[in-house]
């Protein structure tokens, strides 16, 4: 499918794409999602046929304003309020209690009390939710449990066969700045629980809200949240985790400075100075490049499980499982 630059014309023919039950994927700053409204039942359908996705998996909805937000939830604790304001527009998904006055539909919720929802901060991201003015759901834009893709051109090797030209775009608007999907925090009941780390460090959040569990727990036979099933974000190739150097027929995934002496078939760096911001940048682009040498296993050095560090991690190890 033709990729179609994030211009202004572009933007708002994608709109209207969506306004008239179309799938538009788009940038945002963590992963480009597959974006469709979130009250057609027959664009939602499409997007987990397309995508490959269990249906009892909810799907985030995205909007531009806090003010969406609490058209659509419901909640009593005052410090939640302080959590959007703070971390919206940003990398942090919220799981909060669904207010049956408002209108998303049932598949979209995986028929769950509760909503996962997001404002983006990406710029093109925010501008088209301003245009269409109604919710979007916006899983990520690749295969059910592949890798996720950080750039246009992601998005066209997996899925460009099975949108429809006419009624559907893929809107090239660079790579992803983060690169990590959101972090997930469940805040329907008094003690907040992060169900998937991303973008937004557990400790950044807890500067603000204190109460808050960190054991993301996996859940796929009733999740409320994506990011709950073992076996996620996986490259074709298996993953050998924490390896210390590369056996002489694996490819390599490095973090921080490469010994000189690495005997392998194909070797890439996260981030040869150590910083996990670009190495949560590179993650899913690099295993996809590798992912392409059709080698077997991919040895992929330690990473620290500090800040995004913990994401990255949560990332390669449900890439691991079989």
């Amino acid at each position: 499918m033709q990729l179609s630059p994030a211009t202004k014309d572009n933007i708002e023919l994608a709109a209207n794409l969506i306004l008239n039950g179309g799938i538009v994927a788009f940038p945002t700053e963590t992963v480009y999602g597959l974006g469709a409204s979130a009250s057609n039942e027959d664009a939602i359908n499409r997007i987990y046929s397309i995508k490959g996705r269990p249906k009892n998996n909810p799907l985030i909805v995205h909007v531009h304003s806090v003010d969406q937000v609490l058209s659509l939830v419901k909640y009593d604790n005052a410090k939640i309020k302080i959590i959007m304001e703070k971390f919206w527009p940003g990398p942090l998904t919220l799981v909060m209690n669904y207010k049956s006055s408002s209108f998303i539909n049932s598949i979209a919720r995986a028929n769950l009390t509760t909503i996962a929802i997001r404002i983006p901060s990406n710029p093109i991201a925010l501008k088209l939710l301003k245009k269409v003015n109604i919710p979007i759901i916006a899983p990520s834009a690749n295969i059910s449990e592949h890798l996720s893709p950080t750039k246009a051109h992601h998005v066209n090797q997996d899925l460009g066969d099975k949108l429809n030209h006419n009624t559907d775009m893929i809107l090239d608007g660079g790579n992803c700045n983060i690169g990590i999907e959101s972090t997930v925090l469940d805040v329907t009941n008094n003690q907040a629980k992060i169900l998937r780390p991303g973008g937004l460090s557990v400790e950044n959040i807890r500067n603000h809200l204190k109460n808050i569990s960190s054991d993301h727990i996996e859940n796929e036979s009733k999740p409320i949240s994506p990011g709950q099933f073992k076996k996620h974000y996986s490259p074709k190739a298996s993953l050998r985790l924490n390896a210390k150097k590369p056996l002489d027929y694996e490819a390599w995934l490095g973090f921080g400075p490469d010994e000189n002496n690495l005997n392998c078939k194909f070797k890439m760096n996260l981030s040869k100075t150590g910083n996990l911001d670009e190495a949560a940048k590179n993650l899913f682009s690099m295993l996809r490049y590798l992912d392409k040498k059709n080698i077997d296993t991919i040895a992929v050095k330690a990473i620290p499980n500090d800040g995004i560090g913990l994401a990255i991690n949560d990332r390669l190890i449900r890439g691991a499982s079989k």
